[in-house]
């Protein structure tokens, strides 16, 4: 069992650091450190996240040879805010794609919605409730952050389940952050520290077997602190600070795109997704490659 294929899909839409020193009134200089890359990607007009997730899903099934038939289950995962109240976003795409003997719901954990819903598929088809699962990672937030607030951190335990709030404006939701979260950045490496040793103990490794690990793209300063603390080379990540913004929950399967595309993985590799979602939740998921 485990992930047969991925495909990514990003908006066809941008933002440019300028914009969003503007927009946010924060110091540009500030803005470009955390946004190297000098733009990031969003939702044009008219494109919807659901309809890109259904993109790529298509493409997954076309490239291996899965009939609509033999998918089982379809997983939606995200931050929760769909676009449309009361709507299976799930379904739609199961519709679209001519899959129609499916269960299909959604998945609620923000950044770390990815592998959380790998992992329930994944014990889904183990478990023979289904032949595939077909799990769809998609987020909408260019939409919906509050640029005006003044605070330039990008989603950098359930001390901080009240710093990010969504709230409906103009019949919007928009999402803001409050002031505070103090010793939110030694909570990340904290956790992802102790669950990175949980994990390889769960898998019988150590360190040293890691050929990777890939981490949420919220602050580099973080993602090196983090292989600094568990003394793995900065060669053996990757950072695509220069290419994207932070995606969501896309960051590590955009990683493992760019390894697999410079074939840099090889049969038998062990690769670590650290991932981190509001709320506060963490995430580190142990990933072979065969």
């Amino acid at each position: 069992m485990g992930i047969t294929d991925f495909a990514l899909a990003t908006g066809s839409g941008k933002v440019t650091a300028e914009q969003l020193a503007r927009e946010s009134g924060c110091d540009q200089d500030k803005v470009n450190e955390i946004l190297p890359a000098g733009r990031l990607s969003a939702l044009a007009p008219g494109e919807s996240s659901w309809s890109l997730g259904r993109d790529a899903a298509a493409k997954v099934l076309a490239r291996n040879g899965v009939s609509p038939e033999d998918i089982g289950l379809v997983i939606y995962a995200g931050s929760s805010e769909w676009g449309i109240p009361f709507w299976s976003p799930a379904a739609k795409i199961a519709q679209e794609l001519g899959v129609f003997r499916a269960h299909c719901y959604e998945v609620s954990n923000f950044c770390n919605a990815a592998p959380t819903a790998i992992r329930i598929a994944d014990d889904q088809v183990k478990a023979g409730a289904c032949r595939y699962a077909l799990v769809v990672v998609a987020d909408r937030l260019s939409e919906l952050v509050d640029r005006p607030g003044g605070l330039v951190e990008l989603f950098n335990d359930p001390t901080f389940v009240d710093l990010y709030y969504g709230e409906v404006r103009e019949n919007e939701v928009k999402v803001f952050r409050r002031e505070g979260g103090e010793g939110l950045g030694e909570a990340f490496i904290t956790n992802f520290t102790a669950l990175t040793e949980q994990v390889l103990a769960a898998v019988g490794r150590g360190l040293a077997d890691v050929a990777y690990l890939l981490v949420t793209h919220g602050n580099r300063n973080t993602q090196v602190k983090l292989l600094d603390t568990l003394g793995l080379p900065h060669e053996r990540s990757v950072f695509n600070y220069e290419v994207e913004g932070h995606l969501g929950g896309a960051d590590p399967l955009l990683a493992l795109e760019d390894l697999e595309r410079a074939g840099r993985l090889k049969s038998g590799d062990l690769v670590l997704t650290a991932t981190a979602g509001s709320g506060f939740t963490w995430g580190v998921t142990a990933l072979q490659v065969v």
